[in-house]
């Protein structure tokens, strides 16, 4: 997260419930902070078992969604959030090009939907801004491969480069950024 440039324009795909957009906000201090997922709309009234990230799959959508809301008030004085309930590729679309300075993905870990994700953001983020994520897995046995392979096609196919691993707690974390 220290790589991400202070009082940046930004965009946080996969929110559930805000933990790390509130990291978010109080280390790099965005302008403005886009944060999208799909809550009741894809889960329904309860999030799946994602272990204590979803109690357990105990989790309200609603709930989740409402942590979300009370985070962005208390910060709305220094910045400004707008939350989106959607598919992320959809809201994208929507957004000028060039008009992020980063983006960090945390959605489905899927290689074709990261793949599209990246393809999208290609022309979202400035020149020389950054797209990061979450579950960098090179083991391909791993569920979260595909975040993997999507970020390193990407990269050959249009010439970015990893410039950050990092690997805390057996969270993968990553960050790409576009050759100069």
């Amino acid at each position: 997260m220290a790589i991400l440039p202070k009082e940046s324009v930004g965009i946080e795909l996969g929110v559930v419930k805000g933990t790390f957009s509130e990291q978010i906000i109080k280390v790099v201090r965005p302008r403005e902070l886009h944060l999208v997922d799909l809550w009741w709309l894809e889960h329904g009234e309860y999030f799946p078992n994602l272990g204590s990230l979803t109690d357990h799959g105990r989790l309200k959508t609603k709930d989740a969604y409402d942590n979300v809301m009370r985070m962005a008030k208390q910060y709305s004085a220094r910045t400004n959030v707008i939350v989106h309930v959607g598919d992320d590729l959809e809201y994208l679309r929507t957004l000028p090009d060039g008009y992020l300075d980063w983006a960090y993905i945390d959605t489905t870990h899927e290689y074709e939907h990261t793949w599209c994700e990246l393809e999208i953001l290609r022309d979202k983020v400035k020149t020389g801004g950054l797209i990061t994520g979450h579950d960098w897995q090179e083991d391909p046995n791993h569920m979260y491969h595909g975040v993997y392979q999507a970020v390193k096609h990407f990269c050959a196919t249009y010439g970015w480069k990893v410039i950050l691993v990092a690997n805390t707690a057996g969270i993968g974390q990553w960050a790409i950024q576009q050759r100069r």
